[in-house]
């Protein structure tokens, strides 16, 4: 932290928002976090922007990182995004990203999914395991590993009037990956896991291996006042998203996206803002497991339980073809300081997030029982770009056992 500090001093130094000044700005330090899924996670993360005076919250950004997690996740991404292209209307993001992991949850599809500890116990037995076998059988039973390398490529076409605070956007994407079950020197996963189980098991795990490539266009109105750190305005996006093998694509599926985020200012100076998030998510056709847990438009996210959609739940626990989510989070800024002349704000937060997941369609019925979490977080921003969030939720899909988030 200390070096990110005197990263963006020596870089920014002057009055006002770092978006208004011009040159250069940067930052760099040891990326930890955890979180109650992945476990401990060390590495380097470094972020570069270019201010133009004008452009807010940057001209221009990359951030590079590396990282790995005690519980056997690795995440490494270069990513860039360039803003005010085309006399100012466009706007294009990309990022190249590998993701391996021994340790995604899998408890099933859809709203009923138990991760009962006796299932578990009664397939050992079905098997005939003993000892060590056992015991690591029990263990990775709502398991299942992969390899994700993937490519992201964005854009966004400002429609309209630029001098208007409300943003009118077209936008485009393409996602490109691969997935692999198993991940180095495993062809499949664990034998007689509720994963294994999903896929029917033997050869049959190959129909989870292959491309997915991922159109996806939509339309989106922005008024937010400030991107990285909004008190205000709204945010509303609609998107349709296909995969197909003219496209390269060894899965075939049609899904939609709408969501909706709003920022209201309660007291003087935005010190105090509540904020919300309804988005409605769907699929239909072929797709992988990992795939189903993730929901999304300009933004792609993992939905299901963890940091982003689920707090107080594990990582993509409850996952379908239907999803909805409803989180409301009210922020309040208590302090600001300005070590070696970057601002720095403090900010404490309540939240709740609710889950609506359907296996199919015919089980929309199941929206009527939302899954529930609730908690409390901490936000440390820098000159409003660069976040750090600490989030601890609760749920009783849970048990109430504390679920830990600290990321940046």
């Amino acid at each position: 932290m200390i070096a990110l500090i005197l990263g963006l001093g020596l870089a920014q130094a002057g009055d006002g928002p770092a978006w208004q000044r011009t040159g250069w700005g940067f930052g760099g330090l040891p990326a930890i976090n955890y979180n109650s899924d992945e476990g401990l996670g060390l590495g380097a993360i470094a972020s570069i922007y270019r201010y133009d005076g004008e452009t807010s919250p940057y001209k221009f950004s990359t951030t590079l990182l590396i990282f790995a997690t005690t519980f056997g996740v690795h995440a490494h991404k270069i990513d860039f995004d360039v803003l005010r292209l085309a006399k100012g209307r466009l706007r294009i993001t990309g990022r190249i990203n590998a993701e391996i992991t021994r340790t995604n949850p899998f408890c099933g599809v859809g709203r009923d999914v138990t991760c009962d500890p006796s299932e578990a116990e009664s397939q050992a037995d079905t098997l005939g395991l003993e000892g060590d076998d056992r015991t690591r059988f029990l263990r990775r039973y709502y398991l299942y590993s992969y390899i994700r390398p993937n490519i992201f490529l964005g854009g966004r076409y400002r429609l309209g009037d630029l001098e208007t605070a409300q943003k009118k956007e077209v936008f485009g994407t393409l996602r490109a990956m691969y997935y692999q079950p198993g991940i180095f020197g495993e062809v499949t996963p664990d034998d007689g896991s509720k994963y294994d189980q999903y896929v029917d098991g033997g050869n049959e795990l190959r129909k989870e291996q292959g491309f997915l490539n991922v159109l996806q266009v939509g339309l989106m109105a922005d008024t937010r006042d400030f991107e990285s750190s909004p008190s205000s305005g709204y945010w509303v996006e609609g998107s349709v998203r296909g995969a197909t093998k003219i496209i390269g694509s060894q899965f075939d599926y049609f899904g939609f996206n709408t969501t909706l985020r709003t920022y209201r200012s309660l007291i003087g100076e935005k010190r105090l803002v509540t904020a919300t998030r309804l988005a409605l998510d769907g699929i239909v056709g072929d797709v992988p497991v990992r795939e189903m847990a993730e929901m999304g438009g300009t933004q792609i996210y993992n939905f299901g339980g963890g940091l982003n959609a689920g707090r107080g739940i594990r990582q993509r626990r409850f996952v379908g073809r239907a999803k909805g989510l409803l989180q409301n989070e009210l922020r309040w800024k208590f302090w600001h300081v300005e070590p070696a002349g970057v601002g720095v704000d403090f900010t404490v937060l309540g939240f709740s997030d609710l889950l609506f997941v359907a296996r199919e369609w015919s089980d929309l019925g199941d929206f009527a029982r939302p899954v529930a979490g609730e908690g409390l977080g901490l936000r440390l921003a820098f000159d409003d770009n660069f976040i750090i969030r600490t989030d601890v939720g609760f749920s009783a899909a849970e048990d109430y056992a504390p679920s830990v988030y600290i990321d940046i």
